[in-house]
């Protein structure tokens, strides 16, 4: 494969360092290949601002750039914002060598990063390398900048095809975005051939999701575990482990994981979130307030705060050694989020569990009519709002009131988190529909069961189905699993009964339920004869 040829005239660097003799300095160095286009940025306002109002192609950033963000965190911002496409360049500058501060880099994908001291020589070779890779990847980075998932693969192919360089970072790409359109046998062949020939973490990794995409959920949680004792510092591996562990209801072991994961990198916002949602579901009170600490006040003044998180932290802060803080938080609150409805209902939920927590109930139960009042008179409002305001209610024993909150919650239940969906199922348990068919009556053991019966026990098992895919309930699976139990004793090797099996498997561990082994009425008279 012939290598494209760039025009470094038309290059355009940003380079961001506090010190004006190190931008200096990283000017002249580049214009010495012929990069003559660059921007100085003192400061991370600096350089946001200018991404706003500017594209780079490349961005040379200090690790320390200022006191409010380092590098990596700028990264994650500017990813965030879409403030730097894919097709750009960023190279985080670094003093650090120790194994954290690396991992941290290495894991919100810079395209490469500096060690102080380097020379002019390293300098150039590392842009050259950036610039190269980005330039054969161009039509990739463009299909995947319009999410056009099937126009990804095909230019991958057309890299792939080449047999030339970065063959191997289209494969990723390619088997990634196969995923994303369920095209599950054909990126599992693309990783089960990357790792028969290269040792990569990410094509382990990979196999690991095709097993879970395929409902193995136990032989994917197997498959990495084995990858996180061999590669402890794939950061990738830890997030997928709690996410498999939480489906499974094994909250504490999910957070495990992604407290050992933040304590090799403690840059991830979106691990620090999950951290602080599971410790606030399981009742983790000083764990949930440590995770959602770092969160408020990293992304404070930012694009990226949320009022949700505010109020998770301040859920957390309860009992009369965090009051002052509680108390100090919750007016920063009311003061940074008092323009929406989403801001005004959070902080009446925040301020009635504070009140309730210092026995001033009349001010608690004044704090919930507010928010009621402001929930009822605006059309939407955010699911994770609704569903701390309908929560809050039953804590102070208002349960009609949360269940009109909860039933106004729209949207597909699906879309929401696996912690959101599991409490909203605690405060609007899903009702059996009304045409529900009854369960089946199945033939004695050792008598051939009727094609018209099992027709009908096959469409009663659908409908259950259904109805548990749409919303999970303890007594509507266990309902799902007698018809299952059936349905194997009626027509074991049937392709219908066996992929409803594998669907049910599929809602319960979506869901954190167990999976369900295949059973028959005639195995369990034989057991217990």
């Amino acid at each position: 494969m012939q290598l494209p040829n760039l025009d470094l005239s038309q290059i355009r660097v940003l380079i961001a360092d506090q010190q004006g003799s190190v931008r200096t300095w990283l000017r002249t160095q580049l214009a010495l290949i012929g990069i003559q286009q660059a921007s100085m940025a003192a400061n991370a306002t600096d350089l946001l601002r200018q991404c706003r109002n500017g594209s780079f192609d490349v961005v040379l950033c200090d690790h320390h750039l200022d006191n409010q963000k380092d590098g990596v965190e700028l990264l994650e911002d500017l990813r965030y914002q879409s403030l730097l496409p894919l097709s750009s360049v960023f190279l985080i500058v670094t003093g650090e060598r120790t194994y954290k501060r690396v991992i941290s880099a290495v894991e919100f994908a810079p395209d490469d990063y500096l060690i102080k001291p380097f020379s002019a020589n390293d300098l150039s070779h590392r842009v050259m390398a950036a610039l190269m890779k980005k330039k054969i990847l161009k039509d990739v980075f463009a299909k995947l900048a319009e999410h056009d998932y099937a126009g990804v693969v095909a230019a991958c192919d057309k890299v792939i095809s080449g047999k030339g360089h970065h063959t191997l970072d289209a494969q990723r790409i390619k088997a990634e975005a196969l995923l994303t359109l369920d095209r599950i046998d054909e990126a599992a062949e693309i990783y089960t051939s990357v790792s028969t020939q290269r040792a990569v973490p990410w094509a382990r990794m990979g196999y690991a999701m095709v097993l879970q995409k395929r409902g193995q959920l136990d032989e994917a949680a197997d498959e990495a575990a084995k990858l996180n004792l061999e590669c402890p510092e794939y950061l990738s591996v830890y997030d997928f482990l709690a996410r498999t562990h939480e489906q499974r209801g094994d909250l504490a072991a999910a957070m495990d994981y992604l407290e050992r994961a933040d304590a090799l990198s403690p840059a991830n916002l979106e691990r620090l979130r999950h951290l602080g949602k599971l410790a606030s579901e399981t009742g983790d009170r000083e764990r949930a307030a440590s995770a959602m600490r770092k969160v408020v006040d990293r992304t404070q003044k930012s694009a990226r705060t949320k009022i949700d998180d505010h109020l998770t932290l301040l859920k957390n802060l309860v009992g009369e050694s965090t009051r002052k803080e509680a108390d100090e938080r919750l007016k920063a609150m009311r003061q940074a989020h008092a323009e929406t409805a989403d801001g005004l209902i959070a902080s009446d939920v925040a301020e009635a569990r504070l009140r309730r927590d210092e026995g001033q109930l009349e001010a608690a139960s004044a704090a919930i009519d507010r928010a009621l009042s402001v929930h009822a008179a605006t059309p939407q409002i955010a699911a994770s709002i609704s569903v701390d305001l309908a929560e809050v209610c039953i804590e102070s024993g208002r349960n009609e009131d949360a269940l009109k909150v909860a039933e106004r919650i729209e949207g597909d239940p699906e879309k929401l988190d696996a912690s959101l969906r599991r409490r909203l199922g605690r405060i609007k348990p899903a009702a059996p529909p009304a045409d529900a068919a009854p369960p089946m009556a199945m033939p004695p053991p050792g008598t051939e069961a009727d094609p018209e019966a099992t027709a009908r026990l096959l469409q009663a098992l659908a409908a259950a189905l259904d109805a548990l895919d749409s919303a999970w309930d303890a007594d509507r699976a266990t309902a799902c699993r007698e018809l299952l139990i059936d349905a194997f004793s009626a027509a074991p090797r049937e392709r219908e009964v066996i992929q409803a099996h594998i669907r049910y498997d599929r809602i319960a561990v979506r869901n954190g339920g167990d999976r369900h082994k295949p059973t028959t009425r005639k195995a369990i008279v034989s057991d217990t004869s």
